[in-house]
């Protein structure tokens, strides 16, 4: 199990579809060990998909509020309610948007041994849940947010969000907010 680099915005495999798991075996066992520990390298993550260490794959690891979670292969099955927050992703990392959400989602995956899994979650972490969703299917909270600008925690700077969406690939188009 080794550590990875975290794909930064403006590579094309965040803007990929991530293809879906079919082997379950060790390999896929330390992909999601060196997903955990790039994400355990990280004092500013809660959670981390495959396709953020360069890898075309429908997998995530969440490591937030208390629990931890391997899923493979997610899918939301049903999703209610609404929610307006602050969103950060590690790869467009210290700039935070307000990005609208359902409130609560249930998630059918798998495990990494291949058994199928049902979860529901709400508040924050069914946000966490739609996020990493969402990085598989290769939208990026940016395509999301309700805000004009980003603004980075930690130098104050803002970024316009029209400007950034323009270097978005060509072949992906902005989801509606």
């Amino acid at each position: 199990m080794k550590k990875s680099t975290i794909i930064l915005f403006g590579d094309p495999v965040l803007r990929e579809e991530a293809k879906p798991v079919v082997a379950f075996n060790k390999k896929l066992g330390a992909l999601i060990d060196g997903i955990r520990l790039t994400l355990a390298m990280r004092l500013d993550g809660a959670a981390l998909a495959a396709p953020q260490i360069g890898v075309s794959k429908r997998i995530t690891v969440i490591d937030y509020m208390g629990e931890y979670l391997e899923l493979v292969n997610p899918d939301i099955v049903e999703a209610a309610g609404e929610q307006l927050d602050y969103e950060g992703c590690l790869s467009f990392p210290g700039f935070t948007g307000r990005v609208k959400r359902a409130e609560t989602v249930r998630v059918r995956f798998q495990d990494r041994a291949g058994r199928d899994r049902t979860i529901e979650r709400s508040g924050k972490m069914a946000r966490c849940l739609q996020h990493e969703i969402d990085h598989l299917n290769g939208v990026l909270f940016i395509d999301r947010t309700a805000d004009e600008f980003l603004v980075n925690s930690f130098d104050g700077r803002k970024l316009a969000v029209r400007d950034i969406l323009i270097t978005a690939s060509p072949r992906e188009k902005p989801v509606d907010v």
